[in-house]
Parts: C-alpha cells; structure tokens; sequence
C-alpha cells in the first residue's frame, strides 16, 4: 500500500458513534488498495461548553459506570496530538467529513495539514461544505469538496490522485484551481445500494463501540437500512437535498438479504451486542417488507436495537413487528406542540392525533418511547412552550427529551430567523447544546435555561405541581428548594418506576410542604 490516506473525523460531541460517510468510504479506499488511517478529535475537550446556568434536572436514563472505559474529554493540544499521527503516517491525502458545527476544528486541522506538509491534497466532504463548497474552498484550506454524496466521486478522485491526473472531470467534485474554483455538476442519486461494499470500522477506536442502555453497556454498532427522507422538514438539510437534485431525492434502501448478510457479517466480526439505526425514519417502507425485514433480522440477527422514526409512519401491524423484530427503543420527533409552527414554521407532516397515535402503540408494544422536542425556535413564547409540554402529557413518552434549536446553513428556518431578527449570522455563534442560538424579546437565555431543566418535570408529573415546578424556575433560595424537592418526589413517583409516575393522587402532605416552601418568598 504506497498511497496513504488520512481520514479526518472533527467530532466534538462524545464516543458511542461511528459515522456511516466515513465507515462506507473507507471500506471504497480500502478496496482501492489505498493504505487508511483515523484522525478523530472525540476525547478532546475544546472547552467552549457553559452550562453555569443549568440548575438540578431530572434523570431521565439509568446510571451507567464509564469509569473504566476511558471515555472522559480531555484537555490535550490539538495540534500536538494531530502531528502525532500525521507525521507518523505522512498521508498523500487528508480526508475530512464536515459538520457546520465543527468547521473551527477542521479549519485548525486543515492549516496544520497545509502549513506541515504543502503538498498534502485536502479533501471536505459531508453537510457543511456540500451547502458551502466556496467558502470551504477559498477560506478552510480545501483542495477540493464532494458535493453532495461521494459513494461514486470519492473512489474516482482517488484514483485520478493516484493516477496523476490533474484535471479532475468528476461530478460532485469542485476544485481550487488557484484563485477560482472549477465547479462540475451534480450526478445523480446512486441506486444500487446492494453492490457497496460492507461498511469499515476497523479504523475506529474501540471507545466509540460502547453504548449505554438501561443502565448496561453494550459493544454496539451504526448504520441505516433506509437512506434519505421525502419531507421537507424546514429545520433539516433535506430539503437542501431536494432542491439540489431538483425533487428527485428519495428514500433508497438495501434488498433485505443484502442488509442481513451485512448485518451479520458486522455483528460476528465486531462482536456486536446491539444496534442503533440511524435511519430518518425507519418505518417508513411497505407493510409486506417490514414483515419480511422483522421476520429475517430477527432470525438472522436477534441483536436489541434502538431506532428513530416519524410518528405518522407508525401503525399497529408495524408496531407489533417492531417489537417482535427486537426494537427496545425509539425516538420521535415532536418539536413544538405549538399546531401552527409545527405545520407552517417547521413544516412537520404528521398532526397531533398522528404523534398521540404514535406514541400510545409503541406504548403498548412495550418499547420505550422517547421525544425529540426543540425550545427557543422562532417566535417561541411561553405561551408554545406550554402547548409542546401539553402535547408531549397527551403523547406520554417514557423518556420526553428537549435541546435547543439551531439555525444551521442551508436551512429554510436559517433564513426566517435571520429575517425576523432572531439570530445574527455575523455573531459566530457555535452551536452550544446548553444555550439557546436565538434572542427573544419575551423569553431570556436564563429563562429558557430554566424551562429546559424542568421540562421533564412538568410532563412526568402531576398538574397540580406545575405552580410550585414553575416557581422553581426562578433560581433564588425559595425556587433551589422547591427544585430539590421537586425532583425528589419525581425520583420516588417516577425514576423509580423506570419513567411512569405511580401516584395518582399526591397526598396532601406533600403539597402542603411545597406550599410551606414557596410561602417563604
């Protein structure tokens, strides 16, 4: 192997993870005979995390010891910690998959790459340049950006590489050609997912194969059956893929026996102990398939698994396969309980009766039920807050989560928030999963921190806590001890009864000692 290849995995989020783009592309070097390496940025703390202003939350999954698996952050020297492995390994080509959230980690790497070793050809791949290929090219010291997916053009620019080929006709792939960029246009879609090769993760650090559930931890593996999404979500990049390929974006998936054989292959080689697909939505394909899909994977596979999908793909029949397949968790979108958003501001599909719908039969299945919820969109208030609280009750996930909304480049609701004075592009403003993005005239970043780290409490438990929940909001010595309080009583009404609250008729003396508290003030 005389060519050498340096992928480059910018994560800034925790292990437990290993992507698709990279895992897929390496295994199409690999079977070039190109000679491939990881750099990931996992276990470095970058330090630009700020939860000062979180106050006590509560417990929403099971205690899990990482003590021994080394997989705390840790302040080291980017840089450092790069040469260490790129002069080691002195690649021909450095390869990076771009998040827009980490372009400051992959700007840093790239420079380092460059100023080392000028000769090195640089390839962006992945969300962020797709939708910002001139400023990846002019500014983030890229050779060259795949535009879109990379399954075909990634393996042709290889071998041009390789091959020393300079003119680089190759769709989906844009060039740097001095102080102007050479753009070739966009294939389409590819089809044939059956023919890819099995995904690689022989490159990956065995941290990133442990995940926790239910309080154990599994050695776990990634991947996705269905590829892309019909919707037009205006939150997501999808609709991006939309316009781009001129609404022939659909939904692609693996033949059954293709996926299985793969499946089994990944669970015997990793020796694998359960599965997080990652699929946009998992449900969505016929009846008479998912059947045969269920029936296989479970007879083949049997492996427990965790899955997302779209409350209005969820049905009955799909249900019961679901559980009998071996699904032991999955997560749906909500966002905002707020009908008007949902529909004109997000553009969701499903409807309130299609999420409680949802969530009543993957209840009744037994699987855990978990939400995706989004504060701080446009034009929140407390007034939609309240409603996506009132819908999540309605809907009674075992699990109801929330984060802050982020408008990211190529998104509709980027350009909404900009317009309507939301949120500043010129501000840099990373996405920090512990603050809001967005400035409101009626809601503060304290405030919002606040409404996030009760949200739970205001679902689990009854109405009739919400006053003295509320007045916890406020983070004065009366609104800590009615917090603490609070999240005892939920500890023993519900975290001890694995998320569903068992007393139905709080007795008065635990009002009363609320009361006593709040009077304080």
């Amino acid at each position: 192997m005389g060519i050498k290849l340096l992928f480059v995995w910018p994560n800034k989020d925790q292990f437990g993870f290993k992507p698709l783009s990279i895992s897929l592309l390496s295994a199409i070097a690999k079977h070039l005979s190109w000679d491939v390496r990881l750099f990931d940025t996992s276990e470095i703390d970058f330090g630009f995390i700020d939860n000062s202003q979180a106050g006590e939350q509560a417990k929403l999954y099971k205690h899990v010891d990482f003590s021994k698996y080394d997989l705390q952050k840790k302040r080291i020297d980017l840089k450092t910690k790069f040469l260490e492995i790129f002069n080691e390994f002195n690649p021909d080509v450095l390869a990076l998959s771009v998040l827009s959230d980490e372009v400051f980690i992959a700007h840093d790497l790239s420079k380092i790459a460059k100023d080392t070793k000028p000769d090195v050809k640089i390839i962006w791949g992945g969300k962020y340049p797709t939708i910002c290929p001139e400023t990846t090219l002019l500014d983030h010291y890229a050779d060259f950006v795949c535009i879109c997916e990379g399954i075909e053009a990634f393996g042709e620019l290889l071998t041009e590489i390789e091959e020393g080929k300079t003119g680089y006709d190759i769709k989906n792939i844009w060039i740097k050609d001095g102080s102007s960029i050479i753009r070739n246009p966009i294939r389409p879609l590819f089809q044939d997912l059956d023919n890819l090769p099995f995904i690689d993760w022989d490159i990956f650090d065995i941290r990133h194969f442990y995940k926790p559930f239910d309080g154990k931890i599994y050695i776990s593996g990634d991947h996705m059956l269905n590829w892309g999404c019909p919707n037009h979500c205006s939150y997501c990049i999808n609709h991006f893929y939309h316009e781009i390929y001129l609404n022939k974006y659909r939904m692609r998936r693996y033949g059954i026996k293709r996926i299985i054989d793969e499946l089994i292959y990944l669970k015997e080689k990793y020796k694998l102990e359960f599965f997080k697909f990652h699929d946009e939505d998992f449900l969505m394909r016929p009846l008479n398939n998912f059947i045969e899909l269920s029936k296989t994977y479970k007879a083949d596979v049997d492996l427990p698994f965790v899955i997302e999908t779209n409350p209005k793909t969820v049905t009955q029949e799909k249900g019961y396969w679901l559980k009998k397949m071996g699904c032991v968790s999955a997560s749906l979108g909500i966002e905002t309980g707020d009908a008007i958003l949902r529909e004109k501001l997000l553009k969701r599909v499903d409807t309130e009766k299609d999420i409680v719908n949802a969530f009543t039969i993957l209840n009744s299945q037994k699987i855990r039920t978990c939400t995706f919820n989004m504060l701080a969109i446009p034009f929140e208030t407390r007034e939609t807050y309240e409603k996506t609280i009132e819908l999540n009750r309605k809907a009674n996930p075992q699990s109801p989560g929330i984060g802050f909304f982020y408008p990211f480049e190529g998104t509709e609701i980027r350009e909404i928030a900009i317009h309507e004075g939301f949120f500043n592009p010129n501000n840099n403003i990373i996405f920090n999963r512990e603050k809001p993005a967005l400035n409101f005239s009626s809601l503060t970043e304290h405030e919002l921190i606040q409404m996030r780290d009760v949200f739970v409490l205001y679902i689990k438990l009854p109405k009739v806590f919400h006053p003295y929940i509320k007045r916890s909001e406020i983070t004065d010595d009366v609104g800590k001890k009615l917090r603490h309080k609070i999240l005892k009583i939920y500890d023993n009404t519900v975290w001890e009864n694995d998320g569903w609250y068992t007393d139905d008729r709080p007795t008065q003396n635990i009002l009363d000692e609320l009361e006593k508290i709040q009077k304080c003030s």
